[in-house]
């Protein structure tokens, strides 16, 4: 019997044994470790991030590429300058040398001497189809008073008149000027064989905003009244092609235009006896009525609003 129940007891501790065996916690447990393979789902979230930031980094050179074609647009104007009036010496030389008076024989002063061309491309940008002949030069060139500018008798690329467009860098005003006196030498040029072709000149305002076409706006308009100075006096003449005043032949002298000639194309009316608040971004120089040649020149110097 003893051994009886020493073999039952021995089936009952491997029956025990075998059981806990079979349990499934065991298994549960064991197996878990790899289902927690959620960490390589992670490290693939990884390198999705990394995708992303070539992306942001190929912005960059689109906003580098744009930087120099804004810088190489303003270079023109870049340079900010303040024109200052002449001292009393030299203002009492410059005006030696010019009319004693205004062609109604009244005095005048100079409101504004920011166009006379004194500091060259300092001052200045220059462009026109005339440019590439144009140069700053001294009263040992051609200047009346300081610097002046010189270019050739016809456009560049073309057989056609000389033309430029002055773009100065500092700040210039003409509001309360009865007028615009400049200085103009044709006596380096040949008539036009056409007989009917005169030799004119004139400069404009903001390209053609500004021009002296009369109060009409009229071209040939005989309102378009300019003057002048010859032998000591002034001489009423008109404009004869567009807004280009008629000169003598070869002349080499002053021009008088007042306010009330020019024809304000923005709000198409006349501007009146004086001009108004009018900013100057730039200012034309035309010519015509010669023979055109790049062997020959023309100069403009002093273009000065009075008062």
């Amino acid at each position: 019997m003893k051994k009886f129940l020493s073999l039952a007891l021995c089936l009952i501790m491997v029956l025990s044994m075998v059981a806990c065996a079979d349990s499934p916690e065991g298994p549960a447990q064991t197996s878990g470790t790899p289902s927690q393979s959620k960490a390589p789902e992670q490290t693939t979230g990884a390198p999705e991030q990394t995708t992303e930031a070539p992306e942001q980094t190929t912005e960059a050179p689109e906003q580098t590429t744009e930087a120099p074609k804004d810088e190489t647009t303003a270079a023109p104007a870049a340079p900010s300058v303040e024109f200052k009036d002449l001292p009393a010496a030299e203002q009492a030389a410059l005006l030696a040398l010019m009319p004693a008076t205004l062609p109604d024989g009244s005095a005048y002063e100079l409101a504004c001497r920011a166009m006379c061309f004194d500091n060259g491309e300092t001052d200045y940008y220059i462009e026109g189809n005339s440019a590439g002949s144009a140069k700053f030069v001294d009263v040992t060139e051609g200047a009346i008073y300081g610097k002046a500018i010189k270019m050739a008798a016809k456009a560049d690329e073309k057989d056609n008149r000389a033309e430029i467009q002055v773009l100065p860098y500092g700040d210039v005003k003409a509001e309360g000027a009865r007028g615009i006196m400049f200085y103009v030498d044709f006596s380096n040029v040949l008539p036009h064989s056409d007989a009917t072709k005169k030799m004119c000149a004139s400069v404009t305002m903001n390209t053609n905003d500004y021009r002296a076409k009369g109060p009409n706006g009229g071209n040939g308009d005989s309102s378009a009244i300019a003057y002048y100075y010859l032998a000591g006096s002034w001489v009423q003449t008109t404009n004869i092609n567009a807004c280009r005043q008629e000169i003598p032949e070869n002349f080499a002298g002053w021009v008088y235009i007042p306010a009330s000639t020019y024809y304000d194309g923005v709000n198409k009316t006349g501007v009146g006896e004086t001009f108004g608040d009018i900013f100057v971004t730039n200012m034309r120089c035309y010519t015509d009525g010669y023979t055109y040649s790049a062997d020959n020149y023309i100069i403009f110097d002093e273009i000065v609003f009075v008062k």
